[in-house]
């Protein structure tokens, strides 16, 4: 798939790897359509310092509604035109303090749940949709028209998991999301597959971000134990090249792609260190 004269959907798209991925893609000669809860001025005034003009435009849009996202999406199609893909970027992570008590999880989780999962399923469904019923519902009616047959690429979809979808300790509510968010992916390329739509998930792991910026040093340090190399925090602008690579690369599809500078996420147990546990010198369980 090509960028340039192509549009494309990016939720979460003005900030962290959003904002990255807006810039990233305009400068390649993509009209880009920015998803995300700033409010309207704000996030018309990043859409206009991208620097593209009306190729930029900017939405306000909760991804957990539907309805909204629907007509979002719909207006992307009539103003922009030409859509083939999405990069889905928005998600939350919410801490608590440690505690056993695990039933302490169980409000965020539904919240991580609804935003992180439901969210990811809404996006990729509309985004699908609005790619394939010039296609598959050519009178707007038929929704059993036959499925695409040839070879012909028509939409790609990237969503963004975590490295921490493989969960330990420390994510045992926002784990899980992301561990679904690669399961969308892989049920919406096979279910997309026959329409010539790809769909790809990137894991990244500890990006710097207004999310991640009040954190202690614990996700350095961790780093410095478990990953490979690079053993630091990654910036935005180091991840979106592989959001490139996806777009353009048509041999890529239903897998998750990790971007984490082999981390591995592990829970050292009480004992390890001076006999304290030291999962609670993490900023927060989430």
């Amino acid at each position: 798939m090509k960028i340039s004269g192509n549009t494309f959907i990016i939720t979460g798209g003005t900030g962290g790897i959003g904002g990255a991925t807006a810039k990233s893609l305009s400068s390649q000669g993509a009209s880009v359509a920015l998803f995300d809860i700033l409010p309207e001025e704000k996030g018309a005034a990043f859409a206009k310092d991208l620097g593209v003009g009306e190729k930029a435009k900017y939405y306000k849009v909760d991804i957990t509604d539907s309805d909204a996202v629907k007509v979002a999406v719909e207006d992307v199609v009539n103003s922009l035109g030409n859509l083939k893909g999405a990069v889905h970027c928005a998600g939350v992570a919410i801490k608590r303090e440690w505690t056993n008590d695990i039933a302490e999880s169980i409000p965020n989780f539904k919240k991580m749940l609804d935003i992180n999962v439901t969210g990811t399923f809404v996006v990729n469904a509309h985004v699908a949709d609005a790619i394939n019923k010039p296609l598959n519902h050519p009178d707007g009616t038929d929704k059993h028209a036959p499925f695409w047959t040839s070879n012909e690429e028509r939409g790609v979809i990237v969503n963004f998991a975590s490295a921490a979808a493989n969960p330990y300790a420390r994510v045992l509510a926002y784990g899980p999301t992301k561990t679904a968010v690669v399961g969308i992916t892989k049920s919406f390329s096979d279910f997309l597959g026959p329409s010539g739509i790809r769909v790809v998930s990137i894991s990244p792991s500890i990006v710097v971000s207004a999310m991640t910026a009040n954190f202690s040093t614990y996700f350095s340090d961790d780093l410095l134990k478990t990953a490979t190399f690079p053993r630091i925090p990654l910036t935005a602008d180091q991840i979106t090249p592989t959001v490139n690579y996806i777009i353009e690369n048509v041999g890529l599809n239903g897998i998750d792609i990790p971007v984490d500078g082999g981390w591995r996420l592990v829970s050292l147990k009480a004992g390890i260190e001076g006999g304290k546990d030291p999962r609670e010198l993490a900023p927060g369980l989430e």
